[in-house]
């Protein structure tokens, strides 16, 4: 899997430590495609954490068919991130935790109420999801040169560390 990093990044990784909310699309195995809204969290190698439950359709397409690409829209300035990759389930009660509180934060602060849309489902348990990026692109429409609008990630050098 490609490894990137913020501090290689740090165009893109400020752009994703701001905006929290992404539009996720996924296919199952037929490839009848998918796209709900998530809020998510990256951490410093720019994978995305997201919660779902066991019942929604995008847990059952990430199961059939586990590729999956985000965009991430910040309407100020008019960018936009798209992210794809292979996802994976985080077995870990303690980062599941985690990430239920940080989603909770993110809904306070983008709507004001700490309960996010997936709370409200009767659809079995949470569960915690990784993408690991394979692309990532940033595009600043507002203040970029045309010439210059996009921004692509660079991986991190393989290291033996």
């Amino acid at each position: 899997m490609t490894n990137y990093t913020n501090s290689q990044n740090p165009n893109i990784a400020d752009f994703l430590k701001r905006n929290h909310i992404a539009v996720l699309a996924t296919a199952n195995k037929s490839g009848e495609p998918y796209a709900t809204t998530i809020y998510f969290e990256t951490d410093s190698k720019m994978n995305v954490f997201f919660v779902t439950k066991e019942k929604t359709q995008k847990n059952r397409n990430l199961v059939e068919n586990p590729r999956a690409a985000i965009a991430v829209y910040e309407a100020d300035s008019q960018a936009t991130a798209q992210i794809t990759g292979r996802v994976t389930r985080v077995e870990d009660s303690e980062m599941l935790a985690k990430a239920l509180r940080i989603m909770s934060r993110h809904s306070k602060e983008t709507s004001e109420v700490e309960e996010t849309p997936i709370s409200k489902l009767d659809a079995g348990d949470y569960i915690l999801y990784k993408l690991w990026p394979q692309t990532i692109r940033l595009g600043e429409y507002k203040y970029g040169p045309h010439s210059q609008i996009f921004d692509m990630a660079t991986s991190a050098e393989e290291s033996l560390d």
